[in-house]
């Protein structure tokens, strides 16, 4: 049984990683739709939030923990359905900056996310800024180099 594997009602640091990664992966689960892979939902709601000096290459690859490559190779899935563009800044053609389309914004309406935001918001709030503040911790603690709310590394 799922409960006997993962250990619940027991507080070691093991059986506590195997809460959160079990709880990763069906959040993973409810990101893969016919329509996009994990990383590339997690692009769309980081260009919907980031600020315009944040929206980069750079910057997405900052916020999702990967290299500059593969965050342009998501911005090129991106682009080709469609759901973001790019843009020369005004100030320093050598930044591109992305913006999701019309089509991007509305796909956005109908993220898998939405599942674990409702299961989160039965928490009182109480518990849910304890879960958050735990949450950043375990965050940090695994990737020291804290980011700023733009997504930028600082």
């Amino acid at each position: 049984m799922l409960g006997d594997v993962l250990q619940i009602g027991n507080s070691s640091s093991l059986a506590i990683a195997a809460l959160v990664e079990q709880l990763g992966r069906q959040v993973q689960n409810l990101c893969f739709t016919k329509d996009l892979a994990p990383v590339q939902w997690s692009a769309l709601r980081y260009f919907a939030k980031a600020g315009r000096a944040a929206r980069t290459v750079s910057g997405l690859a900052a916020y999702t923990g990967v290299n500059v490559s593969s965050a342009s190779r998501t911005i090129q899935l991106l682009l080709g359905k469609g759901l973001v563009r790019v843009e020369t800044d005004l100030g320093d053609c050598r930044i591109k900056v992305v913006t999701l389309t019309d089509a991007g914004t509305l796909l956005l309406e109908r993220d898998p996310l939405t599942a674990l935001s409702a299961a989160v918001g039965t928490l009182d709030e109480a518990e849910r800024a304890d879960l958050r503040d735990l949450l950043e911790k375990l965050l940090f603690a695994l990737f020291p180099k804290p980011f700023k709310q733009d997504g930028q590394q600082e």
